[in-house]
């Protein structure tokens, strides 16, 4: 590593960097020749939050079908209404997937196959666990299981058959964008050794760090899997919406102590972007930055280490 590239990481993690971007950068406006008009795309997690924002604000640049990827199909419907209401000429579709099933995300690809376009994809569902949990089908601690091999299934499967979708204009290739955060500066899983394992363990078992690790490792694999992947074939990245007020991401505190249910709310409520400024890096990823976003993280509105 370079020593400005250390230099710039060692910011990115440190408390001051953090409140900086937290406090003072802002959203970048968008190119004034950005339309999506004619595409289709699809979100997962869009159910509510940060996912429901995106669709909507990508809804406002003209997209014409938009797939809402939830795991309850009651709630997938509720948000379809409700962007059907500000959208009424948008086809907006509704599809079931459990990202903590394999059959359900090799399904949900394999439907997304065949469809005769596919523009672009937001990989958004994630978790944020207080308390170990071990998925059933897979023998993996949840977080790990979700928030990446899970995820990680989910690109490659969709990547295989993306960047042989016909319909996009010429020199714009289909994109790929999974949400990861940087919290993940803050990742310390032990690398002499299987790291799946130590994951997977109750005893190490630590809510907020097993989070961190869980993006870690995600964009470790990005980054590598986009070496592997021609950026004029499909692109890849990994977008960050920073600490971000009013997401259920954190809902799950039953297990934290007294003091982190005290003083993690209203650090949250002063200190978080609003829902709107967290969505809108999603749809930076996605559209301003280009091929130069390929294995990259896109966080506060530009690629950074």
């Amino acid at each position: 590593m370079s020593f400005k590239l250390e230099k710039e990481v060692a910011w990115e993690s440190s408390i001051r960097g953090i409140l900086h971007r937290q406090l003072f950068v802002h959203p970048k406006p968008l190119p004034p020749s950005v339309s999506l008009s004619g595409e289709i795309g699809l979100i997962t997690g869009a159910n509510g939050g940060l996912g429901l924002e995106a669709a909507r604000q990508l809804l406002r640049l003209g997209l014409s079908g938009l797939i809402l990827a939830v795991r309850s199909q009651t709630k997938g419907e509720d948000a379809s209404r409700r962007l059907s209401q500000e959208f009424p000429n948008v086809e907006i579709h509704v599809w079931v997937v459990d990202m903590a099933d394999y059959d359900s995300i090799i399904a949900f690809a394999d439907r997304c196959r065949k469809l005769e376009r596919l523009d672009f994809a937001i990989l958004n569902a994630g978790v944020q666990l207080s308390s170990f949990s071990r998925c059933e089908k897979t023998g993996h601690e949840m977080t790990i299981q979700t928030n990446y091999l899970s995820t990680v299934l989910l690109v490659l499967l969709l990547t295989t058959f993306m960047k042989e979708k016909k319909g996009r204009e010429a020199g714009k290739p289909p994109i790929i964008s999974i949400v990861g955060s940087d919290t993940m500066y803050f990742s310390k899983f032990e690398t002499s050794g299987p790291i799946l394992p130590q994951l997977d363990d109750p005893a190490r078992f630590s809510g907020f760090q097993q989070y961190r690790d869980s993006k870690m490792l995600l964009m470790m694999f990005i980054s590598r899997l986009a070496e592997q992947a021609n950026s004029d074939d499909v692109l890849i990245n990994v977008c960050n919406p920073g600490l971000t007020a009013g997401t259920e991401l954190q809902r799950d505190n039953k297990n934290t102590g007294f003091a982190t249910r005290l003083v993690i709310p209203p650090f949250v409520k002063i200190v978080g972007r609003s829902v709107e400024a967290g969505a809108s890096i999603y749809v930076h990823a996605l559209v301003a930055e280009g091929r130069e976003s390929h294995g990259s993280f896109v966080s506060d509105w530009s690629i950074k280490p």
